[in-house]
């Protein structure tokens, strides 16, 4: 394998800058709002969907503030800060980092599932839907991201005592094809087939319905589920593709100049992903606010009845 040294480009930096400062304000200021305006519902007021979006706003704003430092790591690579004596400092970073991106997927597809049970079984929905199952369906996500940080670590571990870099790769070679296939498949490609089948269905349960009820809100939550579905694909695609192209790459054994554009297009791919922080609670509360009653079983329940009623009367 040719001895390739993988240093981020000034581009890259560059790119890292100008989508950190915007997405690190936007995120920020309509997390911590979603939070605050959850914190002052009375308890008997929360729904799983708020349990939800709750969690997912404090991954996202777990990740948000960590940008300046992942930023950080990258100009200062050389400095004392990641020295030996501060590493378990740098893997506990890292750690946090990439567990709240992967808690994010995760709950965003645990939104997706539970609208879609909702929308497609609205009779059956109280009986499957609850705060105290989102509750455990929420820390079950949790376990889950921390085990991929455990495996990195693992998969990770420098074989020489060597200054680490933070927030990059320090095994000398690629990581194990085991472990690019588990990111790519448990981490991406399953949340997105379950959005996918769960979005598709509710949209064309809420079309059937269009002339049912309110027209306005079928259409405003038709369209906020298929925009859902598009931003979960453009940002967490690339990385994703990015973290496959990397091992390829590496693995056999391509030009140095083949490896530096894998090294930095998945760094790019990451400034992309991390705009999903500032888009996903903006999506699923503000967007959505007015069009939260179709996703509960009570109104669903309804439509589900005036629906069925006018076929029978027909």
């Amino acid at each position: 394998m040719p001895n390739c040294t993988l240093n981020i480009t000034t581009g890259i930096q560059t790119f890292q800058l100008a989508t950190m400062i915007p997405t690190f304000i936007l995120g920020v200021l309509v997390n911590i709002y979603v939070l605050v305006t959850f914190c002052r519902l009375p308890r008997s007021a929360w729904t799983n969907m708020n349990i939800y979006i709750s969690n997912m706003a404090i991954a996202d704003c777990v990740v948000l503030v960590l940008l300046p430092v992942r930023f950080a790591s990258h100009i200062w690579e050389s400095s004392e800060i990641w020295d030996q004596t501060n590493r378990e400092l740098c893997f506990v970073l890292v750690s946090v980092y990439y567990v709240n991106m992967y808690v994010s997927i995760f709950t965003v597809t645990a939104i997706s599932v539970v609208r879609y049970v909702a929308i497609k079984y609205p009779l059956k929905a109280r009986e499957i839907l609850s705060r105290g199952k989102a509750l455990v369906v929420c820390a079950l996500i949790w376990l889950v991201t921390c085990s991929f940080s455990a495996m990195f670590h693992y998969v990770d571990k420098p074989e020489h005592n060597s200054t680490i870099k933070c927030f990059q790769k320090n095994k000398e070679g690629g990581f194990p094809l085991s472990f690019i296939l588990v990111l790519n498949i448990v981490g991406f490609l399953v949340p997105f087939l379950i959005m996918l089948f769960c979005s598709v269905n509710v949209i064309f349960k809420l079309r059937k319905q269009l002339k049912i009820g309110s027209r306005t809100e079928k259409l405003q939550c038709m369209f906020i589920i298929s925009a859902n579905l598009i931003v979960f694909v453009v940002c967490f695609f690339p990385v994703h593709f990015g973290f496959f192209f990397k091992y390829i790459t590496q693995a056999y054994n391509h030009s140095c100049e083949a490896q530096y554009f894998a090294h930095n297009f998945v760094h790019g791919a990451m400034c992309v992903s991390n705009m999903n922080c500032a888009l996903d609670s903006f999506s699923y509360y503000f967007a959505t606010r007015t069009s939260w009653k179709l996703c509960t079983p009570k109104q669903t329940a309804r439509e589900e009845y005036k629906c069925n009623y006018k076929s029978v009367a027909r």
